[in-house]
């Protein structure tokens, strides 16, 4: 043995042996068909490190605790929190535990807090992806699944998943909010993107696009700007944007973060929003309307998307099955209108 249990996981075993880490879950729970020659190699690499789960781990399977894991790639953002509070809220509702792991946007540290969570023998598990995921992200969860620990998507999608997720129509929300700007009079548009893990063609982006289409309005490519899920990509658009020479009299913004930097912008250079420059933000932040900003909102159901995602896992939880077809579930977004939106005497620009 080499001492170093405490710190070996799932995936430094498969990486030994040159396999999947679902292999490696298949092997230590007896669950799933692996060839004999690989069985042994894994068995044997397992007894040489003295891998085992950590005593943690241990303690949990022993005594049984109910618990959850969640899995989330940034717990700062607004949205994230909330749809944290709502599972958290049900799960003790229900008499479960909840494991959270905050992976900050990194592939590595995901994986790392799969392999944990399969280690520890949560119940179940809720991922919201990290923007870029890779191959062992998909390996690592189907040997989740393989040992019997059901996993729900929450808001990002997976290349090639066949998982239950809970998504929002990425692109009809936007649709819906560039359709209020422009019947408000405004005719250049500027929109904050977002990094997304979707498919293809349902991007909050091509919400933007289509708008502009229907309406029969030229798309303008100085007026993207593509932003990030954090405060400051939210004010450098702001800047990036009203300081074009020919500037948008409207700014979209589709994160929750980023609106709160585009908002912080406009404060330090005294513009008003419904009077100096439209704005459309995401999320309908509680500390904003606590601070006095009436802000028109692309809003989304937050709570619902954290209940319904621990709803289905549980259901899974209840009643497994491994030849499962996918459900996937799309929440309906709202625009809430406060008249931020507006600009004033915007005839005079359109």
């Amino acid at each position: 043995k080499k001492g170093v249990e405490a710190d070996m996981t799932i995936s430094d075993i498969a990486k030994l042996a040159g396999v999947s880490a679902a292999t490696v879950s298949r092997v230590l729970n007896n669950k799933g068909y692996v060839k004999e020659e690989t069985r042994q190699k894994i068995e044997n690499l397992i007894q040489e490190n003295g891998y085992r789960p950590n005593a943690v781990a241990r303690s949990l399977t022993r005594s049984n605790t109910s618990m959850i894991a969640v899995i989330m790639s940034n717990r700062l953002n607004p949205f994230f929190a909330n749809v944290l509070d709502a599972i958290e809220s049900r799960a003790e509702q229900q008499g479960y535990s909840i494991l959270f792991y905050n992976t900050s946007e990194d592939r590595d540290k995901e994986c790392k807090a799969i392999a944990q969570a399969i280690e520890h023998r949560v119940m179940g598990i809720l991922l919201l992806p990290v923007l870029d995921p890779d191959e062992r992200t998909e390996e690592l969860l189907a040997g989740a699944e393989d040992s019997g620990i059901p996993v729900v998507l929450i808001d990002r999608d997976l290349h090639n998943s066949d998982l239950d997720i809970v998504l929002i129509d990425n692109k009809k929300v936007v649709y819906e909010g560039v359709k209020l700007l422009i019947e408000s009079g405004h005719r250049k548009i500027g929109i904050v993107t977002c990094p997304e893990v979707v498919k293809k063609g349902k991007t909050r982006l091509d919400g933007y696009v289509q708008c502009l289409k229907d309406y029969g309005m030229e798309m303008e490519d100085e007026y993207i700007y593509p932003g990030d899920f954090d405060e400051k990509s939210g004010y450098q658009a702001c800047e990036n944007l009203l300081g074009l020479p020919d500037p948008p009299t409207a700014v979209l913004v589709t994160c929750s973060s980023a609106t709160l930097g585009c908002i912080r912008y406009l404060n330090e250079h005294s513009l008003q929003m419904g009077r100096d420059i439209g704005l459309v933000g995401f999320d309908d932040i509680s500390l904003l309307g606590t601070l006095g900003y009436e802000i028109t909102v692309m809003d989304r159901p937050m709570k619902e998307m954290g209940e319904i995602a621990y709803d289905l896992l549980t259901e899974r939880m209840a009643s497994p099955d491994t030849k499962r077809r996918r459900r996937e579930i799309l929440l309906q977004t709202r625009l809430i209108i406060r008249g931020s939106e507006k600009l004033q005497d915007v005839q005079a620009v359109s």
